[in-house]
């Protein structure tokens, strides 16, 4: 009897030693969590932070799931906001939709997704969508690929680019970039192209008509502003060009040919607003680091193809966004056209 109860206690032993062993087979692979605390990701965006100079207090992030969103009557899997209009604060909003699949991706996919809606609401930037001379994006701030997969797993050295770039972007100049085109040969980086509707303007409550066409005699394009002389404040169309995809220290001119007749008042003038950002311990603020404006001098009176120009002598790709703006000034009466308003890239380095 002892001796078959000591052969049933080595069995028995010998049974649990080898489920423990079982349970370390390297080829187990474990169950991931469907949604797991994203404070997750936050924490690890902290610690990229960190290896790269930044130190990061994200408390005053906000990192939630929802079960769809929608903006615009457009879904998304992830958005981040600077300033969420609920609370006023910092936050990602990731989607649990199935179209979205965040349930079954990876650990390093949703990094990519999340890193990247960090990138709006922490870093302050706005999409990005140049590319590399590879085919690949330049930055993981594109809305051109699958934000999922801007880097893959055995991928380490891009995802190291990637997160560089993500903190500074001056990181992307060691890159070949696709400009897009040939400055040498095609220098208009940007005109008021009539399939274009994303324009904004202030008319001072009524007091500016603003308008953008093609003259029927010319077909050139035009932005016109009229007044009949009861504006208080300036009236001006503009347009932001986020991320402007420019070579480093390459000359950047907004150029244009005003027209009007008997202009009366101040008149009109033309301005150009250039914005970086600045990496702080809660987060990125938006800073204004050129204004270029004719503003302190405007023209009036009768305008014939009366040529207007700003000049930033030195691009740099710190930039995340421009804003060029054709004005009127308070007091003008009248009516002129800002025509072939664009933006001119020369002087490559």
């Amino acid at each position: 009897m002892k001796q078959y109860f000591k052969l049933l206690t080595i069995l028995i032993l010998s049974i649990f030693l080898f489920s423990c062993e079982s349970s370390d087979d390297p080829d187990l692979t474990p169950v991931q969590e469907e949604f797991p605390d994203l404070q997750i990701f936050v924490d690890r965006f902290v610690e990229e932070a960190q290896l790269r100079g930044y130190t990061l207090d994200l408390s005053n992030v906000d990192a939630e799931y929802t079960d769809e969103l929608t903006r615009n009557d457009i879904t998304f899997c992830g958005i981040g906001y600077v300033n969420f209009q609920q609370t006023g604060r910092r936050t990602v909003l990731i989607s649990k939709a199935e179209y979205c699949a965040w349930a079954t991706k990876s650990d390093l996919e949703r990094e990519n997704l999340f890193f990247h809606e960090l990138g709006h609401a922490v870093l302050n930037l706005p999409h990005d969508n140049a590319l590399k001379c590879d085919g690949k994006p330049l930055s993981m701030m594109t809305e051109q690929f699958n934000t999922f997969e801007i880097y893959k797993e055995g991928e380490e050295e891009l995802r190291t680019y990637y997160l560089d770039e993500l903190f500074d972007r001056l990181v992307a100049n060691e890159q070949c970039i696709d400009f897009g085109q040939d400055f040498g040969q095609d220098p208009v980086f940007f005109a008021n192209d009539m399939s274009d509707p994303s324009w904004n303007f202030s008319n001072d409550n009524g007091n500016y008509q603003v308008s953008r066409g093609v003259h029927e005699n010319s077909e050139t394009t035009y932005l016109g502003i009229s007044s009949e002389g009861n504006g208080q404040n300036t009236g001006y169309i503009y347009k932001q060009l986020d991320a402007p995809n420019i070579p480093e220290g390459a000359s950047v001119t907004l150029r244009t040919k005003v027209n009007a007749e008997n202009l009366q008042g101040p008149g009109v003038a033309i301005a150009l607003r250039v914005y970086e950002r600045e990496i702080g311990t809660t987060g990125a603020t938006t800073t204004e680091s050129h204004l270029l404006s004719t503003e302190p001098n405007p023209v009036s009176g009768d305008l014939n193809d009366y040529v207007m120009e700003l000049t930033l002598p030195n691009f740099t790709r710190k930039t995340i966004f421009m804003i060029p703006f054709a004005v009127m000034m308070p007091g003008t009466e009248g009516q002129a056209y800002f025509d072939d308003f664009e933006i001119i890239v020369e002087d490559m380095p």
